[in-house]
């Protein structure tokens, strides 16, 4: 069986109590097949890029209370995970065998590091050993933080990463920490990376690895407090990397160099 293997069939919506409304489809053939390599989603703010990697990860979409049943059809490893019949304990069960979900924004408890870790992704006694009990994320800088939940996070165990503006504050030491986490997690059992940073955005367009993969149309519309229906459409461009670990590289040597 393929360790981190998306299949979608377009179009996708994601409704929220007949008040909003996505949509996600695309030209051409509407289903299209996500494995084994890097997935960077580029587009303007508010263009849907974090909904639609949540809807992927299992943070959006009818796991969320707020949601009605999705149309279209998300399949991980061959298994249909959304939509009327998905079962919430098996995708809590798919989340935390086979994701990690790196979020826009840091999530800290007022514990010390060690029991964030052990409450958020607490699966490794060995690893909640490296955590310090004395040590508090609220008086940690942005970068400090970072580098905290990226520790939390990324478990190079698991198949699959959701990467959400990870580069967002951090100095040039700590990138480099962080490109070393993915290679490290590529040579172990991380297949699949699904990405969003503005920060790296222009390198990965310039990038002989990165390929020009699909472009999704995405669809809007508010009715909210009765108003007359408001639609705004946008697009979110996918780039493929087939050679994970080269890219990996690159940025580590550019890192060290900085």
């Amino acid at each position: 069986m393929d360790a981190g293997r998306f299949e979608v069939i377009f179009p996708l919506v994601m409704e929220w109590e007949d008040s909003f409304s996505i949509t996600f489809d695309i030209t051409g053939e509407n289903r299209k097949v996500f494995e084994d390599g890097i997935y960077y989603l580029e587009g303007d703010n508010g263009s849907g890029k974090t909904t639609f990697l949540n809807m992927l990860a299992l943070t959006a979409g009818r796991i969320s209370k707020m949601a009605l049943p999705d149309r279209g059809t998300i399949r991980f490893n061959y298994l249909a995970y959304n939509g009327d019949g998905l079962d919430p304990f098996k995708a809590a069960d798919i989340r935390e065998k086979c994701f990690c979900i790196y979020p826009q924004k840091a999530f800290f408890l007022p514990v010390s590091t060690r029991d964030n870790y052990l409450i958020l992704n607490g699966s490794d006694p060995e690893k909640a050993a490296r955590f310090s009990t004395h040590q508090y994320p609220d008086l940690l800088s942005g970068g400090q933080q970072q580098k905290v939940l990226m520790d939390i996070v990324l478990d190079d165990k698991k198949p699959v990463w959701f990467l959400d503006e990870p580069l967002t504050n951090l100095d040039a030491e700590r990138r480099l920490y962080f490109w070393k986490t993915l290679r490290q997690g590529y040579r172990r059992a991380l297949r699949t990376i699904f990405f969003i940073d503005h920060w790296i955005g222009s390198q990965i367009k310039q990038d002989s690895g990165f390929k020009h993969r699909d472009t999704l149309q995405v669809s809007m519309e508010n009715s909210q407090g009765g108003q007359e229906i408001e639609v705004e459409t946008r697009q979110i461009d996918i780039y493929e990397c087939r050679w994970p670990e080269t890219f990996f590289d690159y940025q580590i040597e550019k890192s060290e160099r900085e």
